[in-house]
């Protein structure tokens, strides 16, 4: 929430990056969670939808690209998106999709400014009030969220904004929500029909796969350890082990003290994951020990490890039942994301588009 608030030029409301999210730690690095669905409000074309297109020619910031009602969108604004972009993947794309990334993600956040530019003015000519207290309440939010150690001034002084242009761009965001609310009023809610329809011609989507819910303590291999260095953490391990199953330290402190894994900060806890999620040897401790039991320690090309299994899902399938009630604010919130992209639509369809060559 802080960087989304936190860029001199928000785009809360139309999303202009891809976000890759990897969850866990070392041993489950292959396991990328899926990225969040944004609602796009803008409708534009998925990011790898189509060939790489070049960026223009021109290296120049000040030079303008697009021209929307008459306002200019200038190649350095393109930029200076992709610049937070590219910082809000933090390194985690292959280098050889690089490239493709940046020629499809300056299109669309081409695309992005111009919606936005039509959404802003709207909203301006709309006269949109927005309380004092709502901004108040999303900056005590955002407050929650800024890494121990650090004040709201320097987190925001290290993003290189202030206080009062945070407060501006809440205030912006806030308004651009509060006037596309008014464009889903009167949307009706999806029925009870709608859902079971939709769960019927959608079995693929309520399979539920066997799952477990688990928490480890890792110590880590070092580049070039020897074999006499990984025995002595073995034992290290296994004296913790010891200490858990007597009962002298719980499982979630012990990892908190020792595990060599960023999950330590919540006691070692990994969530829920399925098969195929974390390497194999991890795998099948975890899919096979009992429930509440400390295994064995394992050993995976990351470490030596101890696993507690707190949860078992069996494989099956979401009954319609306790699907329904998501499935019918999953066909609602469509219903609303499609009047409003059909309102941006029509600000598109009505304005004055022009694309300057370079």
């Amino acid at each position: 929430m802080f960087h989304k608030f936190s860029n001199k030029k928000s785009l809360m409301v139309l999303p202009v990056a891809v976000m890759i999210m990897l969850v866990g730690c070392k041993e489950d690095e292959a396991t990328a969670a899926p990225a969040p669905e944004p609602v796009d409000l803008a409708a534009t074309e998925d990011l790898f939808a189509e060939p790489v297109k070049a960026n223009p020619l021109t290296s120049d910031p000040s030079a303008v690209v697009v021209r929307v009602n008459g306002e200019d969108i200038t190649r350095g604004e393109i930029l200076e998106m992709m610049n937070i972009a590219m910082q809000q993947l933090g390194g985690r794309v292959p280098p050889q999709q690089m490239q493709q990334i940046q020629g499809q993600m300056y299109e669309q956040i081409k695309n992005d400014l111009i919606t936005k530019k039509l959404i802003d003015a709207a909203v301006a000519k709309a006269d949109v009030v927005v309380e004092d207290a709502k901004v108040t309440e999303t900056i005590e939010q955002i407050k929650t969220r800024i890494p121990e150690g650090q004040t709201l001034d320097s987190a925001l002084a290290a993003q290189g904004t202030t206080l009062a242009e945070l407060t501006e761009n809440i205030k912006n965001d806030l308004a651009t929500r509060q006037f596309l609310d008014t464009k889903t009023t009167g949307i009706p809610e999806a029925t009870e029909a709608e859902a079971k329809e939709y769960y019927d011609a959608n079995p693929d989507r309520f399979q539920k796969p066997e799952a477990v819910t688990a928490s480890h303590i890792l110590l880590n291999f070092e580049e070039g350890e020897t074999d006499e260095a990984k025995a002595k953490k073995k034992t290290e391990l296994e004296a913790i082990r010891a200490n858990i199953i007597a009962g002298t330290i719980t499982f979630e402190d012990a990892a908190t003290q020792h595990s060599g894994c960023p999950s330590k900060e919540q006691g070692g806890s990994l969530g829920t994951f399925g098969k195929g999620r974390m390497v194999p040897e991890f795998e099948v401790a975890a899919f096979t020990q009992e429930i509440g039991e400390v295994g064995d320690v394992v050993e995976t090309q990351f470490g030596f490890h101890i696993i507690k299994v707190t949860e078992r899902t069996e494989e099956g399938v979401v009954s319609y039942d306790e699907a329904k009630e998501q499935i019918v604010a999953f066909l609602s919130g469509q219903k609303k994301q499609q009047a409003v992209a059909d309102f941006i639509k029509s600000l598109r369809d009505s304005a004055t588009i022009e694309e300057i060559a370079m």
